[in-house]
């Protein structure tokens, strides 16, 4: 048993009780984003967790609280005029959290159907699914919102890729191809225009479509570059690619579980998706671009996005494994990195430069599908 799987469990175990008598898993505030999350979206985290949990101890405990979890995922999505379910309460962005936090839902409820063959989650999934409205002349979705507005394309990427990654098993459940079309369209099409690289391979965080976002996005940029020469003074505000250092690996993640049910398309075998993974491969490298080493050296901090939010340790392992280049060194080397920049002793949990305890834990659970296709492998 790997590093990242011992503290999944044990986490797990330490909110089991807290969890089972409220009734979901406590909310976060979209980590350094710091939009107020109602519980739908750690709640959806740890039903795969405590699912996962089940199916290689069978105790009925985890069962259990998967069940009450489930019923809360079920209550809440049936608040929705549109089919959407809310897992944000600021007016600052959405109440979806973009696609991403819709694909969140469905990804979990159809990771407890293995388990359970509950048949409401495969009904309430094709709710969340097709309130969000697919363009196939942009091959990109459009955002709905609870009261059924439409509030625009999805203007970041990886809202749409990860939306795509957790829904394409729902077509197994149905009964036409819908799903599935829609989705090899957006890979087709879509990712010819949108998955773009830097000349060092690291993913462009937006897509390649004019939005009034979009637009926004690209003059802050252009300003950005203009400042390069006190970049230096604050990071965060004045680095064009400061969050899509951070975002890189969690954004390749999305794709490569497309992958592995469309790895015959194109996008997989091209130029551009080979340069990712070796720009992901390279953690040092982006550690660097991250300033992980200074704060481990010196105290200063680290991207915020990086560790503390998209933590490598828990992300990077699936991308290797599912691109044929698992590696042991280099998983127990992510881990250390992050205890050494992150670990309390106090807390016994990895809060230091934490900006959202809660979230982080409930994230942990990405290192099941390394822990699962490790498994398959062998």
């Amino acid at each position: 048993m790997i590093q990242q799987e011992i503290y999944m469990r044990r986490i797990a175990d330490m909110n089991y009780e807290q969890f089972l008598h409220q009734g979901y898993a406590t909310a976060g505030h979209n980590g350094p984003h710091g939009h107020i999350d109602t519980p739908v979206r750690n709640t959806s985290h740890y039903l795969i967790i405590y699912s996962y949990l089940f199916k290689i101890t069978k105790e009925d405990k985890y069962m259990e609280i998967c069940k009450v979890f489930a019923e809360y995922l079920f209550k809440e999505q049936s608040k929705s005029k549109s089919g959407a379910i809310q897992c944000m309460k600021t007016d600052r962005f959405d109440h979806l959290n973009g696609l991403i936090g819709q694909g969140w839902v469905i990804e979990a409820l159809l990771y407890y159907y293995e388990i359970s063959k509950d048949l409401r989650c495969i009904d309430v999934s094709k709710k969340i699914f097709f309130a969000q409205k697919y363009d196939w002349n942009k091959h990109l979705w459009f955002r709905t919102e609870l009261d059924g507005s439409n509030i625009g394309i999805d203007p970041t990427y990886n809202h749409q890729s990860w939306f795509a990654a957790c829904s394409y098993k729902l077509n197994d459940y149905c009964t036409d191809n819908k799903i599935d079309d829609i989705i090899v369209d957006f890979l087709k099409y879509g990712s010819e225009r949108d998955v773009r690289i830097y000349s060092d391979g690291m993913l462009k965080h937006t897509i390649n479509v004019t939005t009034p976002i979009t637009k926004k996005i690209r003059e802050r940029t252009i300003i950005k570059y203009l400042l390069t020469p006190i970049r230096w003074l604050n990071k965060r505000k004045l680095d064009p690619k400061y969050m899509e250092y951070a975002y890189h690996i969690f954004d390749l993640y999305g794709l490569c579980i497309l992958k592995e049910r469309y790895h015959y398309l194109p996008i997989f075998a091209s130029e551009k998706f080979k340069k990712a993974v070796s720009f992901a491969m390279d953690i040092d490298n982006i550690n660097k671009k991250c300033d992980v080493n200074k704060t481990i050296k010196k105290g200063i901090p680290f991207n915020v996005y990086s560790y503390s939010y998209n933590c490598p340790t828990f992300e990077l392992p699936y991308v290797a494994i599912s691109n044929g280049k698992d590696n042991d060194l280099i998983i127990e080397h992510i881990f250390s990195t992050l205890k050494l920049l992150m670990w309390d002793e106090r807390t016994k949990q990895f809060t230091k430069f934490q900006p959202d305890i809660e979230t982080w834990n409930a994230r942990t659970y990405e290192i099941i599908r390394y822990l699962e296709l490790k498994q398959k492998n062998n």
